[in-house]
């Protein structure tokens, strides 16, 4: 299993910065929960991760592979 990195992403949708740099890193077999209110970027986070879409900024780890531009 292999650690999940955000370097500083940001997500912006056209002025609408969705997800504002974030960094934090995911240990292998740590459960992880995102909670907040509607519209601060959870499920475009989780998108991120997934390669659904592409960060504005920052960069995306899967272990030590750079996955920032692969998509899904």
């Amino acid at each position: 299993m292999s650690a999940v990195v955000f370097d500083n992403v940001s997500k912006l949708f056209g002025p609408v910065r969705a997800v504002n740099a974030v960094s934090l890193r995911i240990e292998p077999g740590t459960l992880v929960t995102v909670l907040g209110p509607s519209g601060c970027g959870k499920t475009t986070s989780l998108r991120l991760i997934a390669g659904l879409e592409l960060p504005t900024e920052g960069q995306i780890y899967i272990g030590e592979q750079e996955v920032t531009h692969l998509p899904a």
